[in-house]
């Protein structure tokens, strides 16, 4: 009789252990970003912020910050300035100064980027400005 409880009990400690893995791991939690399963969009694209002033025709300047970037589920794979610059017409005059990236990026879903240079005329009615561009690439 004790041989048969023991092997009852061998029997049971066999059994108990392939059943409870049999049933599989517990639910995991709910992640929209995790193992690359992501809903964000996906591809590549630019995105142009710009500021402009003066004068139609007489003195007129459009200041511009043009970031290209990729995303695969929403998250920035790659991301870059394209261009910062100035189109002028007339009398006027720019000098691009720093642009630079201020937030989020690679690995992120947004990034932040800001952008500065300074533009006026060279004949009247005279102006000088300081042109700050902010560009955001957005979530999603």
């Amino acid at each position: 009789m004790r041989k048969l409880l023991l092997l009852l009990g061998i029997a049971v400690m066999l059994v108990v252990p392939a059943v409870a893995t049999a049933q599989g791991p517990p639910p995991s939690v709910i992640c929209a970003l995790c193992n690359g399963g992501g809903s964000g969009w996906t591809g590549c694209t630019q995105q142009t912020a710009s500021d402009s002033g003066g004068i139609d025709w007489i003195s007129h300047v459009r200041h511009y910050l043009v970031v290209s970037y990729c995303k695969t589920n929403g998250t920035i794979t790659s991301i870059s300035i394209a261009a910062h610059g100035c189109d002028t017409s007339g009398l006027a005059f720019c000098h691009v100064g720093a642009a630079w990236q201020t937030g989020g990026g690679v690995g992120y879903g947004y990034a932040s980027f800001e952008a500065h240079a300074t533009y006026g005329s060279n004949a009247a009615p005279l102006y000088n400005v300081t042109s700050v561009v902010r560009l955001t690439v957005p979530v999603g």
